[in-house]
Parts: structure tokens; C-alpha cells; sequence
């Protein structure tokens, strides 16, 4: 009964390791080539800074659509503070701040004002998404300087990653904060009920989403080697898209867990990664594999968390009989 009831926590390592042996047929074995092996842990870099912080949000049963665009905004203002400046560490607490900044003013429309999170962080990507083409267009393209370019070393970029990780990882899994996180996503008037800090709680988990997609914003400027109009975009899809893959429903609460938050990002960039082996690049067929795979998993999880639901409900009224 009890490896039934744990099912749900199986399904991500059973769907990476079906993703890994798919793509490594489908590859004839370039999938593991050491050089793509180096890209797809550069290519998922990114991605994992950037749901180290979107996987709180997720866990109050919210969604946060605005973390490519807040990672752009401040890689754009960051860069443009250390070309006038020349003075990193002004660059870096510029970034912070903004990235803070706005995920504290999503917290708060949301915990305060009943804004569903859906709602307001689409109309904040559209806002910022705008300001930084406008920025663009007077700054123009930017270069990074070789503080940001010194994020691509891999003996500076790996040790920053696993730390953002296991900080995340402590956070969400061994602090009141984090369980008081997902007590919101699983039944909020009952959080409220019982005391918890509802209102708090949102807004911090906001606030790490913002911080997180600050962090990433460096790292997107070191990947791209500048700032451009581009800066985070579909970044805030794939973000929840890797979550959501990796075994977290949508409604948080209880299924949200830092490893399934990890495997699913891996998930994620396999399959892009994989689908560019196979030459299909960045075209339609590539996008439409990629939403087939994706319902695929999204579809097997679901049906795992709803068996495991069931079981439970079984086990209860066996206990109570």
C-alpha cells in the first residue's frame, strides 16, 4: 500500500529516465557526447536559477509569468548601471533591488488586493517587456563587461548553481516557511484559519521568484555576452513548464518539492536539447514535438497524483472502520 501511495514521487525519475533513453536511441548516442552533455548543463543553468525561486510562488497554487521579463529588466539596467559606473558591485545591488522590488509588488497586489497571479503578473510582463524595448532603443546593444562574462567559467558558475539549489532546497523543504508555503496551496482559508501568515507568506515567495530571476538575469547577459530586446523571453513558460513537468500540480500545496522541481527542468532542456540533435532546431515541428512530449508527462503525473489521491481516501476509511 505504501509503494502505491509513493507512486506519485516515482513518476519524475521514471519520466527523466524515459526521456534520456528516447533521446539517446532517436540520437544514435550524440545525446551523450561530452561536449553536449557540457551544452545541456549550460543550456538548463538558467533555468534551474531561475524555479529555485518560482517554485515557492508555485507551491501557493499561483503561477509568476513575469520572470524572464523582471531577469531582462534587470540585466538591461544592471548593464547599463555598470557601463556608466564601472562598479560591479553597484550593478549587482541594482539588480537585486529590482528583481526584489518587483516581486514584492506582485506579493502584494496578489496577497492584498485578491489579484489572481495569473492576471497580474501577465499584465507586468507586458508593462516591462515594453520599457526595456524602449530602453533598448536609446541604449542600443550592450556588451558585458568580464565581471558578468567570468559567469560562464564553469569552476565559479557550477558552485554558484548548486548553492542557489540547496538554499532553495532548505528553504521550501526543512523551514516553516516553506511548509507554511504549501499549507497556502493547499488550503488557504484553512492556513488563514489556523493562524498562519497568509498575507507574508505570498508576498516573500514573490519576493524569492524576483530575486532568483535577478540572479538569472546575469547569467542570461554572461550566455548572451550582452543585453538586447530579447533579454528573458519565453523564459517565464519554460519556467513553469519545467515545474509542472517535474511532478508539481499546478495547484502546489503538498506536490511541490525541490527534486521534482530539478528533474523537471532537466526534462524540459532534454527535450529541446534532443529535438536540436535531431535537426529540427527551433522550427514548428520542433515546437509541436515538444508540446506533445510535454502533455505526455504532464498527463502521467496528473493521473499518478490522482491514484495516489484515491489510495489515500481508501487507506483513511480502512483506518477509521
Amino acid at each position: 500500500m505504501k509503494q502505491k501511495i509513493d507512486m506519485n514521487k516515482a513518476v519524475p525519475f521514471i519520466s527523466l529516465g524515459v526521456i534520456l533513453i528516447v533521446f539517446a536511441i532517436l540520437t544514435g548516442g550524440n545525446m551523450f557526447s561530452p561536449f553536449n552533455l557540457r551544452t545541456l548543463l549550460d543550456q538548463t543553468v538558467i533555468l534551474l536559477v531561475l524555479c529555485s525561486g518560482a517554485i515557492f510562488v508555485v507551491a501557493l497554487g499561483c503561477c509568476d509569468l513575469s520572470v524572464g521579463v523582471v531577469s531582462g529588466m534587470c540585466a538591461v539596467v544592471s548593464d547599463i548601471v555598470f557601463m556608466v559606473t564601472g562598479n560591479v558591485f553597484l550593478m549587482v545591488i541594482t539588480a537585486i533591488g529590482i528583481g526584489i522590488g518587483f516581486g514584492a509588488l506582485n506579493g502584494v497586489i496578489n496577497a492584498k488586493f485578491k489579484v489572481p497571479s495569473f492576471m497580474e503578473t501577465l499584465a507586468l510582463l507586458i508593462g516591462l517587456r515594453g520599457i526595456i524595448n524602449f530602453i533598448q532603443s536609446k541604449v542600443g546593444v550592450t556588451h558585458a563587461g568580464d565581471a558578468i562574462l567570468m559567469l560562464q567559467k564553469q569552476y565559479i558558475k557550477i558552485p554558484l548553481l548548486i548553492l542557489i539549489l540547496a538554499v532553495s532546497w532548505f528553504l521550501l523543504e526543512r523551514t516553516s516557511f516553506g511548509r507554511n508555503a504549501r499549507a497556502v496551496g493547499e488550503n488557504e482559508i484553512l492556513a488563514k484559519y489556523v493562524g498562519k501568515p497568509v498575507d507574508r507568506v505570498k508576498i516573500f515567495c514573490f519576493m524569492l521568484s524576483g530575486l532568483t530571476a535577478a540572479i538569472a538575469g546575469f547569467f542570461i547577459i554572461a550566455r548572451s555576452g550582452g543585453t538586447s530586446t530579447t533579454m528573458g523571453t519565453m523564459y517565464e513558460m519554460k519556467t513553469l513548464i519545467a515545474i509542472y513537468v517535474g511532478g508539481v500540480l499546478v495547484r502546489g500545496g503538498s506536490t511541490a518539492s525541490a527534486y521534482k522541481m530539478i528533474i523537471g527542468c532537466f526534462v524540459f532542456m532534454i527535450i529541446e536539447n534532443g529535438l536540436k540533435i535531431m535537426g529540427f532546431g527551433s522550427s514548428e515541428i520542433s515546437e509541436l514535438v515538444e508540446g506533445i512530449l510535454l502533455m505526455v508527462i504532464l498527463f502521467i503525473t496528473i493521473h499518478a497524483e490522482n491514484r495516489t489521491v484515491k489510495i489515500k481516501k481508501k487507506t483513511t476509511a480502512i483506518l477509521i472502520e
